[in-house]
């Protein structure tokens, strides 16, 4: 071989092997950051909720999202239903989230959440309540959304 050839293949080699075991603690970085910007995304979601920031919640909620759980069964509230409830009928004195656990595969999240708030819902009476939630999120090109919440307890 060649000694400019085998100089050449051997800076290459090099170089890739570099890129291969930089990438290891990159990764696990890389992991960690998603789920803070997950945690952060959640809790930004939930602020917004409380103060009707319609804009903030467009840049969140995904147009296909749906609420799933909810007290009347089998239904699912679309995010136009969610939405208006939120901007006409929700009102949050507080919010809080107790736990929260972020599982990523790929470009697909899904975060448990157990969540506390102080709430009332048009002029049915005020309630405080714990509640388990199961949101989907998928990273677009804009950001992260999320696509789906189940409210597994009430």
């Amino acid at each position: 071989m060649h000694p400019y050839i085998y100089k050449k293949t051997m800076k290459n080699f090099l170089f890739l092997v570099i890129c291969f075991f930089s990438q290891i603690p990159g990764n696990a970085q890389t992991s960690n950051n998603i789920e803070q910007e997950l945690k952060k995304l959640s809790n930004d979601w939930m602020i917004a909720t409380m103060k009707r920031d319609e804009i903030t919640l467009n840049k969140i909620v995904s147009p296909e999202f749906k609420l799933g759980g909810t007290n009347i069964d089998g239904f699912t509230v679309s995010r136009e239903m969610w939405m208006e409830n939120t901007m006409k009928n929700l009102k949050i004195d507080s919010i809080n989230y107790l736990k929260m656990k972020v599982e990523v595969i790929d470009h697909v999240a899904i975060v448990q959440s157990e969540f506390y708030w102080s709430v009332a819902f048009g002029d049915l009476p005020p309630k405080k309540e714990t509640v388990t939630m199961v949101d989907t999120w998928i990273k677009r090109t804009e950001g992260w959304q999320v696509v789906s919440r189940l409210i597994v307890d009430k």
